[in-house]
């Protein structure tokens, strides 16, 4: 007690008693004070009381270990059954889809097991063909090609044929035309000069008898025979007197 008072009256010195006793907190664990370093300790000041505080700061001896009660059965125990060691790997657990709840406020979500991860992608080594595969395809792609080029060339022509064929068809449709065009106007010309002729040559009853080939009362060209056919003898011999006549007979100029 005497190390703390000061030196001219009998005041205790506080800051002295706090720096020999630190704080001791119990809300945190990391407040307790760490342990003292080894260093050599400082000589003790001789007291005249012959007491000091500094003998709390001296090193205590350790406690004997204590014995648990037991301890060799359990030592016995471990040997006989060690422990299992457990893989570092999740255990696989069986992900059951829940059937949904249509009574319940709140479904329960079906949640992903941690096994279904992404599987890993190792990509594959392309391995070397032997050279009669490399052959063999060689092969292939000549015929191949040599197929695609005779049926291409074929194709051509069989364009080539059908575009000629289609215009030589033209070509002998656009001259039957011209000639049938041709022809036609030459049977038209001929029609009209053989009828301006006929109807300038002769009398009009020389006309209708040449028109209806009358040569005599007993031609057949226009006679009917049969029953109940009547006797036309009798106007072919008008017509024919008509004919005769010329000029002179009525209607001769053909008014």
């Amino acid at each position: 007690m005497a190390d703390f008072l000061t030196s001219g009256n009998d005041d205790i010195d506080f800051d002295r008693a706090a720096s020999a006793f630190p704080d001791i907190s119990l809300d945190d664990i990391g407040d307790m004070p760490a342990l003292p370093t080894t260093t050599s300790p400082a000589a003790p000041v001789p007291s005249s009381s012959g007491f000091s505080f500094d003998d709390f700061d001296s090193p205590t001896p350790a406690a004997a270990p204590v014995k648990v009660t037991g301890d060799d059965d359990i030592e016995k125990f471990e040997s006989e059954f060690p422990d299992i060691d457990i893989p570092s790997s999740p255990p696989m657990m069986m992900h059951q889809t829940s059937q949904p709840s249509f009574g319940s406020a709140f479904a329960p979500i079906p949640q992903q097991s941690a096994s279904l991860s992404t599987p890993t992608i190792v990509p594959e080594i392309p391995e070397e063909e032997p050279e009669v595969i490399k052959e063999w395809r060689r092969k292939q792609a000549e015929e191949i090609a040599a197929r695609d080029e005779a049926s291409q060339r074929r194709r051509n022509d069989n364009i080539a044929k059908a575009e000629k064929a289609i215009d030589d068809f033209y070509e002998n449709y656009a001259a039957k035309k011209e000639r049938n065009i041709r022809e036609n106007k030459d049977e038209e010309a001929d029609y009209v000069q053989s009828l301006t002729e006929s109807l300038s040559a002769g009398t009009t009853w020389e006309r209708i008898c040449n028109l209806i080939e009358l040569q005599n009362s007993q031609s057949k060209t226009i006679a009917r025979t049969g029953a109940g056919t009547t006797d036309i003898t009798r106007f072919k011999e008008v017509l024919l007197r008509l004919k005769r006549e010329g000029d002179m007979a009525p209607g001769a100029a053909g008014y």
